[in-house]
């Protein structure tokens, strides 16, 4: 992966968990740089795990999103501008998902 690590599943997680912490709720989709969302699925993420991720949040690629997750009526956390959120969610969006989704060089 371009950056050595799972540093867009961070990223990915962070847009998640702003959304949540500002809304209460999961968002519906994250877009997110077409080679970010290509590194998810082909550095980070075990087959499997992309299919649980994107059973819970549509992954979408989109050349002009540095990060966003979106709600159904048009709410967003833009992770690209407003960075980590704070408060955080109770449970981060990272531990929800847990270590079985990455591939095994990435589990902690």
């Amino acid at each position: 992966m371009p950056n050595g690590d799972d540093a867009g599943w961070i990223r990915v997680c962070a847009a998640i968990d702003g959304f949540r912490a500002r809304y209460g709720r999961w968002p519906t989709r994250v877009r997110l740089f077409p080679a970010a969302l290509e590194g998810l699925r082909d550095h980070v993420l075990t087959p499997q795990g992309f299919a649980v991720v994107a059973s819970v949040v549509e992954l979408v690629a989109d050349d002009a999103a540095p990060m966003i997750a979106e709600g159904a009526e048009g709410e967003s956390y833009n992770y690209g501008r407003e960075g980590f959120a704070s408060p955080r969610p109770e449970e981060a969006a990272r531990d929800w998902f847990g270590q079985a989704i990455l591939l095994p060089d990435l589990r902690e």
